[in-house]
């Protein structure tokens, strides 16, 4: 059971699924249904088991070279290198994981259903299918996650209202998400290398893919302030939510493209307390679930939506 819980890398989901769980909190209400809520989320982590399996399997003969830091899991430990995992193994538990996250995507709404197997495309076959693998082609690597970015915290959203976000926020979501992941290619840029992967960090070099994660912040910015600047359809509480966000990958792209740089190339905090650092999404995470519980109970309704138009 351990090595399946492994081969679904649970150590992540807190972090890779914040998003999620921030766009469900905000946009839950008095109407929202607990029970769909629920399904929702195992949905997620359907996906998420079925998204994992998938690249380490494509990543098998790759993960060995990693120094196991900067990441949430050992990579060189994960059960597809150990053999603790058959390929035949990882093949049924992908199929099972990826059918269990559509028929429980489609038990919320046929929106959500949706938006799980878009996820599950762009997340999981065009980026780790071992007859496709964008992962390992420059920008599509980029492109997938951005794109993963929106899809996800858009099926939180709808979980709550049941209605999709503003096109104009996704735009945003996807420039967030392509900016921190340029961030995260370039710190692989070492074993990718020697792993023979044509990623974005490696095919561009790794100041080249910095100099993208710049553009992105850039852009961000720009969107952000559309955004801010719409008042006669953003209410206030949205339109100050981003100005926080811009202004925290500002500062986040700071950091990176001075911690990212040759010779380093190292995320200081990750590569001392990497386990630790990854803790934080799920204590954030266990907090906007408590918000979201008072919202559709009732007991208390801030002003303020990150994805709502007047």
């Amino acid at each position: 059971m351990i090595k399946y819980l492994q081969l679904a890398r649970i150590t992540a989901w807190p972090a890779y699924s914040l998003t999620f769980v921030i766009s469900f909190a905000v946009g839950s209400y008095v109407g929202t249904s607990w029970t769909s809520a629920w399904i929702g989320f195992l949905a997620l982590f359907s996906f998420a088991g079925f998204a994992f399996a998938l690249n380490f399997y494509s990543d098998r003969d790759t993960d060995r070279y990693h120094d196991g830091i900067q990441k949430d899991f050992n990579l060189r430990r994960q059960p597809m290198v150990t053999g603790e995992v058959t390929e035949r193994e990882c093949k049924a538990f992908c199929w099972a994981a990826l059918l269990i996250a559509i028929v429980l995507g489609f038990l919320v709404s046929s929106i959500f259903g949706l938006l799980v197997i878009l996820a599950c495309f762009a997340g999981g076959i065009l980026y780790s299918h071992p007859k496709i693998r964008l992962k390992a082609k420059p920008i599509g690597d980029i492109i997938c996650i951005s794109l993963l970015g929106v899809l996800v915290p858009s099926a939180g959203y709808v979980l709550g209202t049941g209605e999709l976000p503003t096109p104009l926020m996704m735009l945003l979501w996807f420039l967030v998400t392509a900016t921190g992941y340029t961030a995260s290619v370039v710190s692989d840029y070492e074993f990718d290398l020697k792993a023979g992967l044509r990623t974005s960090a490696v095919f561009f070099g790794p100041v080249k893919a910095l100099k993208l994660m710049v553009v992105g912040c850039l852009l961000s910015v720009v969107v952000a302030f559309f955004i801010f600047d719409a008042s006669d359809l953003y209410p206030i509480g949205t339109r100050y939510f981003v100005v926080f966000l811009v202004a925290g990958l500002i500062f986040l792209t700071a950091v990176l493209w001075r911690s990212l740089r040759s010779p380093r190339m190292h995320l200081p905090l990750l590569s001392s307390r990497g386990r630790w650092v990854f803790m934080a999404p799920g204590v954030a995470s266990l907090a906007f679930l408590c918000y979201a519980f008072f919202k559709i109970f009732g007991l208390i309704d801030l002003p303020w939506d990150p994805f709502h138009v007047l």
